[in-house]
């Protein structure tokens, strides 16, 4: 039975089948169950990105509140609102479906580029991620799609695709800024000057492209309002992160998370003394990991839909090893017990409101996962057989 249900998991047909069912009903749920007295809709974060389009469209302020269409700001680039032009026009079930369908489909392809050394890999890597997965999609979020941008641009490196590797990290930027991160991945490989070029020509094309649209002027204004908004957005609230379990644990202060994001950018960097590991597969896997997981736990402001990108950091870090240890096998436990399924109704519900969000508990399976990343980095021999 266990054979047969690999084999099935391994069929293309059924792989697509399940994302577009998957998909399908996550947006019949969000769109038919009720929504517990909230004053906005289930599917709220898609309202704010088809409506970007038409405010686009209309050069209207990109960041300016609109109560009377959905809750929250819009804090993506223009570029990302014309892009939601694809869908914007369909009705709303379907843009979400599509729209959950796009990130569903990207973070599966994304895992499945990677090189797992052991059968059946991806499938155990997919069935770990699942979880989070679900959470994102519910909140129509747009994580799933940086994860899987980030992976599939790690795959197109790896193959020496230039220009293909340069526009998918850029397009991470301009969903969310943290998506920067990556760009770390090009000290790994050749043709730095190519891939800088590469990188400056989408990175002008893409910010360019709304004023196709709207004008120069309309989009340099949009522009200067987006900065405005992400200056002010200095919340010193702290959720899901590295910050808010020091603060829940210790009571370190808020005023002290820039001290704290600038310790994780120390600690995220001293893996690259090892500059001899540079070719070395394993370890480029690692900072793959390290870099997913990173953009989490030190964004003060993570919550609990973003850990789909840890959680997929974690699924390479365990999958693709060659040898698994017994502390391997025990931080994968924690993840799935206190990480992805903390925020379930397997816990009572005193528990998850007493003690798993006040303590940020998520958070700390990740935080032990990416300690044990950045010693593995820093152990990788770099006599191990090389990538091409």
């Amino acid at each position: 039975m266990r054979n047969k249900l690999l084999s099935l998991a391994n069929n293309t047909k059924f792989q697509w089948g399940f994302m577009i069912l998957f998909a399908g009903l996550i947006t019949a749920q969000r769109m038919l169950v009720a929504n517990e007295g909230f004053s906005h809709t289930l599917y709220n974060n898609y309202l704010i990105f088809q409506q970007s389009f038409f405010h686009l469209l209309e050069n209207e302020d990109l960041y300016r509140a609109y109560p009377q269409e959905h809750y929250d700001l819009f804090k993506y680039s223009p570029s990302f609102a014309m892009f939601m032009g694809v869908i914007a026009y369909f009705p709303v079930w379907l843009g979400l479906f599509l729209w959950n369908l796009l990130n569903v489909f990207v973070l599966f392809f994304g895992l499945k580029k990677m090189k797992f050394t052991r059968e059946n890999g991806f499938v155990f890597a997919f069935l770990f991620v699942i979880i989070e997965l679900i959470t994102t999609t519910q909140n129509s979020q747009s994580n799933a799609l940086i994860a899987g941008l980030i992976l599939l641009a790690f795959d197109a490196l790896e193959n020496n695709k230039v220009s293909k590797s340069s526009w998918l990290l850029i397009s991470t930027v301009f969903i969310k800024l943290f998506g920067l991160v990556a760009f770390v991945l090009y000290l790994f490989y050749p043709k730095k000057i190519k891939s800088g070029l590469w990188v400056i020509f989408w990175m002008v094309f893409l910010s360019l492209i709304p004023a196709l649209f709207i004008g120069i002027d309309s989009l340099y204004a949009q522009y200067l309002s987006w900065i405005q908004l992400l200056a002010n957005d200095h919340s010193n609230e702290l959720k899901f992160s590295v910050m808010g379990f020091l603060n829940s644990w210790f009571g370190v202060p808020a005023d002290y998370k820039n001290y704290i994001l600038l310790f994780g950018v120390l600690m995220f960097l001293i893996p690259l003394v090892k500059y001899r590991n540079y070719r070395v597969l394993r370890y480029k896997q690692l900072y793959v990991s390290s870099i997913l997981l990173w953009v989490v736990l030190f964004n003060h402001m993570a919550e609990s839909a973003t850990f789909i990108i840890a959680v997929a950091g974690i699924a390479i870090w365990f999958f693709t090893k060659n040898k698994v240890s017994s502390l391997d096998k025990v931080l994968l436990g924690l993840t799935v017990f206190f990480t992805l399924l903390s925020p379930s109704d397997i816990y009572p519900e005193f528990i998850r409101k007493m003690y798993f969000v006040p303590y940020v508990v998520k958070v700390i399976p990740c935080i032990l996962v990416w300690l044990k990343i950045n010693f593995e980095l820093l152990i990788v021999n770099e006599k191990m057989k090389k990538s091409s």
